[in-house]
């Protein structure tokens, strides 16, 4: 018997960013954690002034997906999580500057 694996994508960038209903279901969760990591300070918007306007650019799908996996792995709180994905971040620009 044949498995067969089915991915799927999403394109984000400056002309494409995603709302937050998009944003909630790349990171499985629901729309209220998002508007947490955004009331927070986790995650920035692109645009928009309520959470049914808000658009989110690459970056802030790549955080907030980096949160919740580590929330759903580790089952720390967003706290943790968020200080957590500041050290990986600075980790890996530590790294380019030194050419690694």
């Amino acid at each position: 018997m044949k498995s067969v694996t089915v991915y799927t994508t999403l394109l984000v960038d400056h002309d494409a960013p995603v709302t937050i209903d998009e944003l909630a279901r790349c990171c499985e969760r629901q729309t209220e954690w998002v508007v947490t990591l955004v009331r927070e300070g986790v995650v920035s918007i692109a645009r928009g002034q309520e959470p049914r306007e808000w658009a989110f650019g690459s970056l802030a799908v790549t955080r907030a997906r980096q949160i919740a996996r580590l929330q759903r792995d580790f089952d720390v709180n967003l706290d943790a999580a968020a200080l957590m994905t500041d050290l990986m971040e600075e980790v890996r620009q530590l790294r380019r500057r030194l050419g690694s």
